[in-house]
């Protein structure tokens, strides 16, 4: 995973109303950005494939005031799930620090059950964030796991 991204786990907080995060939208520009930056994620499986599709959220019914849902999907093999969620994290921490708010929505249903050939696994809604001090402030308020040093984590200094 990406070092540069450490310091925004801490900035990280989950949207679960997309209310008075502001009036700006997340652009085309901003679309783009998204789906190459997916593609250049290390995937905790290289031999398990992923995919994303970007979506309004009203075409897949999310009613929380999100702009889009990400829908990620993935081919079906052992530790898919953690696979899936290990790049879908790494795409979370990437919207955070370009001021997109996020919330991972278990619940939510795809329009389609795949994608490419790939099954849905989860969706991810969206909202451009122009208010800065409604994320997380206090990297002490937030409960996060400590930093492993070996592995796929961030790599060591």
């Amino acid at each position: 995973m990406d070092a540069r991204y450490y310091d925004t786990i801490f900035k990280r907080k989950s949207f679960h109303l997309f209310r008075d995060v502001g009036s700006d939208k997340v652009s085309e520009e901003e679309l783009k950005s998204i789906e190459e930056a997916y593609k250049s994620f290390e995937p905790l499986y290289p031999d398990i494939r992923t995919a994303i599709r970007i979506l309004p959220a009203k075409k897949v019914n999310f009613k929380r005031d999100a702009e889009y849902c990400i829908l990620i999907y993935s081919e079906k093999k052992d530790n898919y799930l953690m696979n899936a969620g290990y790049v879908g994290e790494q795409l979370d921490l990437w919207l955070v620090d370009h001021n997109i708010g996020s919330l991972w929505f278990g619940i939510g249903k795809a329009d389609e059950a795949s994608y490419d050939g790939l099954g849905y696994v989860i969706m991810i809604a969206i909202h451009k964030v122009n208010d800065l001090s409604l994320y997380r402030k206090d990297m002490f308020k937030a409960k996060r796991k400590a930093l492993a040093r070996s592995g796929k984590g961030i790599p060591s200094a």
